[in-house]
């Protein structure tokens, strides 16, 4: 799954160079650039590991909004790309609380980033925002599951994995287990 990730993520970061590229062009005639040395790198970097936190902040923001006690860690995903996460093991969520939770940081950053490229500081914001819209492809990708599940489905976020629990009452919870999605 990791490689088919990094390969949409191709497209969604030149999406994201042309959507927020854009909105910083808006204010300066069409055009604008970015120079700079080591400390402008240095910058960047920090800009998109910044983003990298508040992402799974927002994520554990809309998990307690839904009563959840979020835990936060680290991983690797393929011993080389790095990732943070949020998580509430042994939090059922309905599939509209569920989805606001893996959307809300897609979302909230991208538009409050549209907002801020207009501003001076927009050419610095086009690349990190643009990562930032790539590295979304696991949410994108887990939206597209739990909008596949029957109707009335509930949701469990694990560390690394989606823990689904049938509706009650359906012919999938006679004497069944809830079944999983790893990612």
């Amino acid at each position: 799954m990791t490689t088919i990730w990094l390969v949409l993520m191709i497209p969604l970061t030149f999406a994201g160079l042309i959507v927020f590229g854009a909105a910083a062009a808006v204010t300066r005639g069409g055009s604008f650039s970015v120079t700079g040395g080591f400390l402008e790198l240095v910058l960047l970097i920090l800009l998109v590991i910044g983003l990298m936190f508040a992402h799974e902040g927002i994520h554990g923001l809309a998990m307690h909004a839904y009563g959840a006690r979020p835990t936060f860690g680290a991983g690797a995903s393929g011993r080389f790309f790095p990732y943070l996460y949020a998580t509430s093991d042994g939090h059922v969520f309905t599939r509209r609380q569920y989805l606001s939770v893996a959307l809300a940081p897609a979302v909230a950053i991208s538009t409050i980033g549209l907002a801020l490229c207009p501003t001076p500081i927009g050419p610095w914001l086009i690349f990190p925002l643009a990562l930032h819209l790539s590295g979304c492809i696991g949410d994108f990708a887990v939206t597209a599951v739990v909008l596949r599940r029957p109707a009335g489905t509930q949701f469990e976020d694990l560390r690394d994995s989606i823990r689904f629990h049938p509706a009650s009452g359906s012919a999938a919870t006679s004497g069944r287990r809830p079944e999983g999605l790893a990612l």
